[in-house]
């Protein structure tokens, strides 16, 4: 089971850790751009972690709570939530990371699986980047964080 934190380099040698306790996170092991997934679904945090661990250190999240917590003291270069996460949901915690001075300007990624045109214009309303359909193809988030680097400047 994956936790809140964790690293996807970690996943082969990963320990089982209660779902209440403190999120894990580590140092970045490579000079590559860090990227937060959160994401209640296991799978698609499986899936986007073997899809994304090549190009990027990355760092998760289950629940909204665990993303914002992860966003303000980390500081990732991206942010990727889904929209319908427990505790606090994706637009609130988009918000949440607009409206902080330390990242402000970090790229937010929104994925919804059942979006409507009035879910996308309230997450770009709360602040994001982007928003993405699920399914989606992990190629095509790919080019959108690589988007979002961009924008940012930060080269990968």
């Amino acid at each position: 089971m994956i936790e809140g934190g964790a690293r996807a380099s970690t996943l082969a040698s990963r320990r089982e850790y209660r779902r209440e306790s403190t999120p894990l996170w580590l140092v970045p092991e490579r000079d590559v751009p860090t990227v937060l997934i959160a994401d209640a679904d296991e799978d698609v945090l499986l899936m986007l972690g073997f899809a994304l661990t090549d190009d990027f250190d990355l760092m998760w999240a289950r629940d909204g709570e665990q993303a914002l917590r992860l966003a303000l003291i980390e500081r990732p270069d991206v942010v990727v939530l889904d929209v319908h996460m427990p505790k606090l949901d994706g637009y609130r915690v988009a918000g949440q990371i607009r409206r902080n001075l330390a990242t402000r300007d970090t790229p937010v990624i929104l994925l919804d699986a059942h979006p409507e045109r009035i879910d996308v214009l309230r997450g770009l309303a709360a602040g994001a980047n982007d928003y993405v359909a699920k399914p989606f193809d992990p190629e095509t988030l790919l080019a959108r964080i690589r988007n979002a680097l961009e924008s940012t400047e930060i080269v990968c």
